[in-house]
């Protein structure tokens, strides 16, 4: 009778835990995506002697214009560019925003980063 007892204790405990296993993958599974959206814009950077603005300098142009940025982040378009000084060198600011300010952020110069389909996020650099 003893075995039986602790047989079924195991059981319980063992269905207790892979219900609490099962329940926090579940609940992983169910958050939400990031709800923004990914838009960017070239730093206007140049080979050789860098220039253009900074990412601070372009969040700012977000952020006064009433833009929220969930995440900035900096980037390389993807695109080849000619090894000559004073080229574009490809680098921009990458900004997380809310859907329904993409409007406005496209009136500034911002385009989707979807547009950019080998763009990467690439540490940022001081200017």
């Amino acid at each position: 009778m003893h075995n039986n007892h602790s047989s079924h204790v195991f059981r319980v405990a063992a269905a207790l835990v892979a219900c609490t296993v099962l329940a926090s993958c579940t609940y992983r599974l169910k958050d939400p995506p990031s709800s923004g959206i990914r838009y960017y814009k070239s730093l206007g950077s140049v080979q050789c002697t860098g220039g253009g603005k900074s990412i601070g300098e372009l969040e700012q142009e977000l952020l006064v214009a009433g833009i929220t940025i969930a995440q900035t982040t900096c980037g390389d378009d993807g695109n080849m560019h000619a090894a000559v000084c004073g080229a574009p060198d490809g680098r921009i600011g990458i900004f997380e925003i809310d859907p329904a300010q993409a409007k406005d952020a496209s009136i500034l110069g911002f385009a989707p980063l979807s547009t950019l389909p080998a763009a990467a996020e690439v540490p940022c650099k001081e200017q």
